[in-house]
């Protein structure tokens, strides 16, 4: 919610709304270092939202700092605005955290692929045993569904790489791992995904 309120200072700041200075104040001042957590864990009970006493003592450092910009603080906006910017910059930043560790098992399933796209294994189909199979076109299924999901959290769109399933990591996404892997390029055929609706 501070990021919410820095950027707002300085966007209102540079559109003429607020003065200069005051937006700078106010930036200044938006740092956790300076709020009491206990404070506002207190308050934050009795205001029923966190927003109301976080604006609180925002106002109260930056009127310390400058009387009149004290008045600028939260300008224009809801302690509504505040709660849901906040909430979508933080699941931004644990997206981006999510997608680096999604990004190092790809990684790693790709390893596997390459290493073992000889390896030979008994194939399965409903707990019996089927044709023989490699380790390495299962591990490509494996590979195929989390560069799946890494798609449905917005992954690669965020670090700026378009197109389906789209890595992050050079490799151009699941065909050129699977080219790489020395696997088929199609998808997997005969492999149910759960994941996938069956298409039409």
């Amino acid at each position: 919610m501070l990021d919410f309120e820095s950027a707002l200072a300085r966007a209102l700041g540079r559109v003429g709304v607020i003065p200069k200075a005051a937006a700078a104040t106010i930036q200044s001042k938006c740092d956790a270092k300076l709020f009491s957590m206990e404070t506002l864990a207190q308050e934050a009970a009795l205001a029923g939202n966190l927003a109301i006493p976080m604006v609180k003592q925002l106002t109260a450092l930056v009127a310390k700092a400058d009387e009149k910009a004290g008045g600028f603080v939260h300008w224009g906006a809801t302690s509504q605005d505040a709660i849901d910017t906040g909430t979508v910059l933080q699941l931004r930043d644990a997206l981006d955290l999510m997608d680096q560790a999604l990004l190092k098992l790809c990684d790693a399933i790709a390893r596997i692929c390459e290493t073992h796209k000889s390896t030979l294994m008994v194939g399965r189909t409903w707990l019996q045993q089927g044709p023989p199979v490699t380790l390495g076109l299962k591990a490509a299924g494996w590979l195929a569904a989390v560069e799946r999901h890494r798609e449905r959290m917005g992954g690669g769109h965020r670090g700026g790489v378009g197109g389906g399933l789209g890595s992050g990591t050079g490799g151009g996404g699941l065909r050129s791992r699977r080219r790489e892997a020395g696997l088929a390029e199609e998808r997997i055929g005969g492999v149910v995904d759960v994941d996938v609706p069956p298409p039409g």
